[in-house]
């Protein structure tokens, strides 16, 4: 998609969703027509169809012939994924995505507490920076803070930038959250 066209195109797929919240649709309502949503948004009937389209590929709307478009039902991790794919373009840069990963990181050791098990299944994996981080993160019970985790990790992952931690670095983590222990 060029510059401008890529622009409206998000934008729409942006305002589609506000009105969907702000309607407080649920899973199985209907979507204004075509030709309503171009008048709201003051498009083309092109441009919402366009965007329906994506949506409807993201899982969140389903079109029927015939029948209109309606929501779909989520699961509440797939936002998650849906999100991420806006808010990380390839404008986003390296190091903001290497700070939020190591933002999330840090909130872990201090969710994490530190029992004998945990302590040496981090110990065995020191070496390697991808096999300890995963270890740090899987070891919590909040499957969407993994989630989120695992998108940003996924977009960390196609910069190849190499390690997030040097082994200095993650042994000074590992001792310091072995040593003060969590609370619970």
């Amino acid at each position: 998609m060029h510059g401008k066209h890529a622009s409206s195109f998000h934008e729409n797929i942006s305002k589609i969703r506000s009105l969907i919240v702000q309607a407080s649709l649920k899973p199985g309502d209907r979507l204004p027509s075509e030709r309503e949503l171009a008048e709201t948004l003051s498009t083309s009937r092109s441009s919402v169809r366009e965007a329906l389209r994506a949506l409807s590929f993201l899982g969140i709307v389903e079109t029927r012939h015939g029948g209109g478009t309606f929501l779909c039902e989520q699961d509440r991790h797939r936002y998650i994924e849906i999100l991420s794919e806006f808010i990380v373009t390839k404008q986003t840069k390296a190091t903001d995505i290497v700070e939020m990963l190591r933002l999330l990181e840090r909130l872990a050791f201090s969710e994490v507490e530190p029992t004998r098990e945990r302590v040496q299944a981090l110990e065995a994996v020191l070496t390697s920076d991808r096999l300890f981080r995963q270890q740090l993160i899987f070891s919590l019970k909040n499957e969407l803070f993994i989630r989120i985790w695992s998108e940003v990790n996924r977009f960390y992952d196609g910069t190849e930038t190499g390690d997030l931690y040097s082994l200095d670095e993650r042994t000074e983590l590992f001792e310091m959250w072995r040593k003060v222990g969590m609370p619970e």
